[in-house]
């Protein structure tokens, strides 16, 4: 077995990499999980197996053979989880390289031997099966390794966040299996670019030929196959290694302690969809707008923030509407326009009208940023603030805009505080759809304060529904004691931004949306978003009957009349509108 490093300082590379590890030992977090749950009635321990790495001289070498002499053993770690979940976790790292590096967004497979049942894997003729249809850089590269058989190959392309400066990678990720005299079980995956020279290899990726995972039942193995041309390893190689080693062995304990990911992406829009159009709109918009940023928040932050969400909406507009570039024939109804209430900056109606979605934006206070914006875009905002018809009375005045948007105009309202729970409401009386991406918490007065996890009318129904369920059912309500028991960990409150998110989606549902949440791909912790589209409401309902309706959910969540809210929110926008303008 080849030495680690191919330097020839093992001790130099030894307290390199241990202090490297020891920085991302402190800095480590465990991936978006829920409590672990125990098999079988048996609790699962609760604490992982450190991650203790071994390079250099401490390395043992597996009990298999190589394929040729250039192959080298870089790292090894004591695992305890078995191949079942080692196979697990290599399959989501292969669909999901972003988990492994940030330079990444995706990988799009073009071919999986399990969706092919003419794949032949001991077959001398490659390719076979229906890998031979693929064009020609696309079809996996044939690999054996000494003792093992082929279960699976894999054929995906790496795809970079900035394309600007890193290009695609095509990788065959072969998945091989053996069992040793003694019956140890031995997994091994192993990654091939599609490239012949080492200067084809994008930044993202170690420089080597070929990189292969060996999991045995007691240690992980890390092993790369330098080109001919560079067989020695640099501090990169090393630092991409101990990377993947470390994520590889934090997954499967992970898996193996019973966490399930609690965060689910791209309910709503696929992934690729989504980050396509994100990199053509960052590619298109972002250094322009960086650079003219005048506000004095970071415009990283706001500028990628805003062009996430634009791609975000571009896409579901085009699941939702006939747009102009649509064919003939379709049976979506036109883009009715939109209006985004407290745009803020102004930035997401910037981008959206450049990409030639009709539509406007009003806040209550005029931004800096509006300035610098082309004439035909500072028309479309407006410093307005918002005061719902049905709270008016008899006053008026001209700063005031009174909710009543047009019929079916889409409502974008995003992190737009005081005007958050109106949303739902909003579109109710204008039979629009709309999105809402929820931040600070206010009520329907205008009033901070911490939302529940539902309306008032939801509860009601909850409570007068449940006992009657129970009854057919034959089952009295236990009381919270032996296994029912909730533990303190159970009872713990939810966070107030969920409790948010819950509530404006529950009053979309009293109003007779069917509202769906999606996890936003944004640079913000703020990033749900409620997107009501579907509906059960009748579409003969006349203005007026959807007004009462607003009404009495609005006095029944606040416990007083309309016309003392209408003051209240009357007063606490005048207040707003002395307030200095944000970075949003």
């Amino acid at each position: 077995m080849s030495s680690a490093n191919g330097s020839g300082n093992d001790e130099e590379w030894l307290e390199y990499l241990r202090r490297g590890l020891k920085s991302d030992l402190l800095n480590d977090k465990t991936p978006e999980t829920s409590r672990p749950n125990g098999q079988n009635g048996h609790s699962p321990p609760t604490k992982k197996p450190a991650f203790e790495p071994k390079l250099g001289n401490d390395i043992k070498p597996p009990n298999i053979s190589l394929p040729d002499e250039l192959w080298q053993l870089v790292l090894q770690c004591p695992c305890t989880f078995p191949s079942e979940v080692f196979h697990g976790v290599m399959l989501n790292l292969v669909k999901n390289p972003n988990i492994t590096s940030s330079h990444l967004f995706r990988a799009d497979i073009f071919y999986d031997s399990e969706q092919d049942h003419l794949f032949q894997p001991d077959s001398p003729n490659p390719p076979n099966g229906l890998a031979k249809h693929l064009k020609e850089d696309l079809r996996p590269i044939l690999a054996h390794w000494p003792g093992f058989h082929l279960e699976r190959t894999i054929v995906r392309q790496l795809i970079p966040r900035n394309p600007q400066l890193d290009n695609p990678l095509v990788q065959t990720c072969h998945f091989f299996a053996n069992q040793t005299d003694s019956g140890e079980d031995q997994t091994l995956v192993l990654y091939i670019p599609h490239v012949s020279h080492p200067d084809q290899i994008p930044f993202y990726h170690p420089t080597v030929s070929r990189l292969a995972f060996l999991h045995t039942p007691s240690t992980l193995h890390l092993l790369y196959r330098p080109f001919p041309s560079t067989p020695h390893l640099t501090p990169k190689h090393h630092r991409t290694a101990l990377k993947l080693l470390q994520t590889l062995h934090k997954h499967g304990q992970g898996q193996l302690l019973g966490y399930t990911k609690r965060v689910h992406h791209d309910l709503l829009i696929p992934q690729k969809s989504y980050q396509d159009t994100y990199t053509r709109l960052k590619t298109k918009y972002g250094r322009q707008l960086s650079e003219q940023w005048v506000e004095v928040t970071d415009p990283g932050k706001h500028v990628f923030e805003d062009i996430a969400i634009a791609a975000f909406l571009v896409e579901l507009w085009k699941d939702m509407y006939a747009l102009p570039e649509d064919e003939n024939g379709t049976t979506k109804p036109p883009f009715p326009g939109f209006i985004d209430i407290g745009c803020g900056n102004g930035l997401l109606v910037h981008i959206l009208l450049s990409e030639n979605y009709p539509g406007t934006g009003f806040d209550a206070r005029h931004r800096k940023t509006w300035s610098t914006f082309p004439p035909h875009i500072q028309s479309r905002l407006e410093q307005k603030i918002l005061v719902p018809s049905i709270l008016q009375k008899d006053e008026k005045e001209d700063a005031w805009h009174n909710g009543n948007f047009g019929e079916g105009v889409f409502i974008i309202s995003n992190h737009a505080d005081e005007l958050t729970p109106w949303t739902p409401l909003l579109a109710y009386l204008n039979s629009s759809a709309f999105i809402a991406i929820p931040c600070c918490s206010h009520d329907l007065s205008g009033a901070r304060f911490r939302a529940p996890v539902g309306s008032k009318g939801a509860k009601q129904q909850q409570e007068t529904r449940l006992p009657q369920q129970q009854q057919q059912e034959g089952h009295p309500q236990a009381a919270e004691t032996g296994s029912l028991a909730r533990t303190p960990a159970q009872k713990k409150m939810p966070s107030a931004y969920s409790t948010l998110c819950s509530y404006v989606a529950s009053l979309a549902t009293e109003v007779g949306f069917k509202p769906e949440q999606e996890i936003l791909r944004i640079p913000s912790t703020r990033n749900t978003c409620i997107v009501g589209r579907k509906h059960d409401w009748e579409e003969s309902l006349t203005r007026e009957a959807r007004e009462a309706k607003v009404i009495d959910v609005v006095e029944r969540e606040l416990k007083r009349g309309i016309g003392a809210v209408g003051e209240d929110w009357i007063v606490q926008a005048r207040k707003l509108m002395k307030k200095p303008g944000s970075g949003h």
